[in-house]
């Protein structure tokens, strides 16, 4: 039996279709597919049929695969350039196997040609032709299309963007983007409330054009009961004409904390770039004066009341999850590593590491589960003799264990002020829901410590919570509504069981 096809000249691209075909034990009158052979396949790897195809060895033949094989193989191929590519399926059958072989004839590969941009008006063709994944001459892969389209609407200056492609004599393709452009100027404000800060204020004035080059330049106030924020922020995303972004932001902060209150002066420079398509890796420098005031005996003996902070630090970063506010299915991992005084200068000297990891599983199209896990440790290192306690890590609240409150999980002073630890370790798992259009739910169970030593977060020292929760689904993410109760309360926490977290974003 032979089967031949030849294409057009349409672009397309056809996923394996799940369920196709099933593997069975054998019994009378079944055909099972004993091999799939491929010939004329030079131009892509064997590996990559078999991962496209729905049928493998040892599934049940039917005779309608020959055309469903044929037209995933030809669309595979002009998905890679392969504008001309042809072929045939041959399937022997003999008693119950049946031997299907694939040849093909690729023909040439064809190359990008020029590309064109379509509804531009404040963004200049160069500036977006510099974030493509792609260059002329290359040879044509239509992921590179899709890779390209994805990086354009993160960076947000498009509200619509489409793409149509034609070949041309020379075997080359053509790109046309249409693209229909965002405000790229714009104000933003907004008044809210949290059960930690209380009321907050916010006013954000965002130029994603900045210099008509393509640069952003962001200035934000941030306003609540326990801290004051103004910031400024620079980025470059192609720094010397790289691939390299380049960062610079300045900032003013103020903290109203119990035990203690703290001003501070912030400035940071970075580089980041993108190591692979799911993997971001970051390297960053900050300068920051430290005053700290109104200060706790106890917290007084490790944190000076002035001190410079300069500290080089490196982040890696992994996110494979399907969207970036309500994920159901992938994973993302922070891995932070920094360095303060030593080399560097400044007052406060410590090594920091932390890692932070979060995966999320659809168990039924209408119910999700995600799980994270936090650890990190810091340590003085001379002169310092200790830890200030701005750097340390702490635990409890509406984005640690829900149930307790903000920073009250581990170490604290004579009269109960937080003090933080010097390692951490947290765990969270949710079950998350749908209720009714934009409204969801959650189920949660959260656990973990913060301590001077290791020794002080093993799992029979770690504090519990769990609860239910809402979330409410907005243009900026979540507003979540979670009440949490303690699970394993001491005697003075037994006199307040439970708490209600009300914030904006997940808790991871």
């Amino acid at each position: 039996m032979k089967k031949t096809f030849f294409p057009g000249i349409a672009i397309c691209f056809l996923w394996p279709l799940s369920g196709f075909a099933q593997t069975l034990p054998e019994s009378p009158g079944q055909v099972i597919i004993s091999t799939i052979a491929f010939t004329g396949t030079a131009g892509i790897e064997k590996s990559e049929f078999e991962r496209i195809l729905p049928v493998k060895n040892g599934d049940l033949y039917k005779p309608e695969l020959a055309d469903v094989c044929l037209d995933i193989i030809i669309s595979y191929y002009h998905s890679r350039g392969y504008m001309n590519a042809q072929g045939r399926v041959e399937t022997t059958v003999s008693g119950s196997s049946a031997a299907i072989n694939v040849a093909m004839e690729e023909g040439e590969r064809f190359r990008f040609g020029s590309t064109e941009f379509a509804g531009l008006e404040k963004l200049r063709s160069k500036i977006v032709s510099r974030e493509l994944d792609y260059a002329k001459d290359e040879p044509y892969n239509y992921s590179k299309i899709m890779s390209s389209l994805s990086r354009l609407h993160s960076l947000g200056w498009f509200e619509e963007l489409s793409v149509k492609t034609s070949t041309t004599p020379l075997r080359q393709v053509d790109v046309l983007l249409v693209a229909k452009e965002k405000t790229l100027k714009w104000v933003k404000g907004g008044v809210g409330y949290g059960s930690e800060e209380q009321e907050r204020l916010s006013m954000v004035l965002t130029h994603n054009n900045f210099f008509s080059r393509g640069y952003k330049m962001e200035t934000t106030g941030l306003w609540s009961r326990i801290w004051l924020e103004y910031k400024a922020e620079f980025l470059n995303r192609h720094f010397w004409a790289t691939k390299t972004e380049f960062s610079n932001s300045g900032s003013w902060r103020r903290e109203f904390r119990e035990g203690y209150e703290m001003e501070a002066v912030k400035g940071a420079l970075g580089l980041g770039r993108k190591l692979t398509s799911e993997i971001q890796g970051n390297l960053k420098y900050r300068l920051q004066r430290n005053l700290i005031y109104n200060v706790s005996p106890e917290i007084s003996k490790e944190t000076p009341g002035r001190s410079r902070t300069r500290a080089v630090s490196m982040v890696l970063n992994m996110d494979t999850t399907d969207h970036p506010f309500y994920p159901a299915k992938g994973q993302r991992l922070e891995f932070l590593i920094e360095r303060s005084g030593g080399l560097w200068g400044g007052d406060i000297n410590f090594y920091k590491t932390h890692l932070s990891l979060t995966a999320y599983f659809r168990i039924f199209s209408w119910l999700s589960m995600a799980g994270a896990a936090k650890g990190g440790f810091v340590r003085e290192t001379a002169p310092s003799r200790d830890v200030p306690i701005f750097e340390k890590f702490f635990a409890g609240g509406a984005n640690s264990i829900r149930g307790y409150a903000e920073r009250s999980v581990g170490p604290a002073d004579s009269k109960g002020s937080p003090m933080g630890g010097k390692v951490i370790s947290v765990s969270n798992t949710e079950l998350r829901y749908p209720i009714y259009k934009k409204l969801r739910g959650a189920v949660f169970a959260d656990g973990g410590q913060t301590a001077e030593r290791t020794s002080g977060i093993s799992l029979s020292k770690w504090k519990y919570g769990g609860g239910i929760g809402l979330r409410y689904a907005t243009p900026v993410g979540p507003l979540r509504v979670d009440l949490g109760w303690k699970l394993n309360p001491d005697e003075q926490e037994e006199a307040d069981p439970w708490r209600l977290h009300i914030t904006l974003g997940e808790i991871f």
